[in-house]
């Protein structure tokens, strides 16, 4: 397989066609025509000096705007450094806060558990004191109920009429 066969038959022609007029040609390639030489001219010293001292002028004032657009340059960068020295501080200032509201969050923490550990351990003693007052009320529910069966008597101060109809 050749490397022109990835071409078209007439991509293939357009290249030989170029080719051989490149190889026709006469002068060496890659070869660039010479320029023509400037044309002479005389000027007058008048011309030439008013000539050159524009141009001094013109350059001057390039230099002058280079040196202005050097300057704000030099200022911006100074005011973007302040700001970043500004923004450093803040964000220096920002972590020890936020350092602090997480010791006090850490601390908060251990504090809640502590509480809902003393909590758990303070319901834990009522249950077993509501227990305790369970099993005494049960038992003085049963002695009330025997002295109550043992003084079912009638009461004698109270008197109890029968009415006969």
């Amino acid at each position: 397989m050749s490397v022109m066969s990835k071409f078209s038959p007439q991509q293939r022609a357009a290249i030989l066609r170029k080719s051989r007029e490149l190889l026709a040609d006469d002068k060496p390639p890659g070869a660039a025509p010479s320029p023509e030489p400037p044309p002479l001219v005389f000027e007058e010293p008048v011309a030439k000096y008013k000539r050159e001292a524009d141009e001094q002028a013109q350059r001057f004032a390039a230099e002058r705007a280079e040196s202005r657009r050097e300057e704000r340059e030099e200022r911006e960068a100074m005011a973007r450094a302040r700001a970043l020295d500004g923004a450093e501080a803040r964000i220096t200032a920002l972590e020890q806060r936020m350092d602090e509201v997480e010791r006090q969050i850490s601390e908060l923490s251990r504090a809640i558990g502590d509480f809902s550990d003393s909590v758990g351990e303070a319901m834990q003693r009522q249950d077993k004191q509501l227990e305790k007052l369970s099993a005494k009320l049960t038992e003085i529910r049963a002695l009330d109920d025997q002295h109550r069966a043992a003084l079912d008597l009638p009461n004698p101060l109270i008197r109890k009429e029968r009415r006969i109809n």
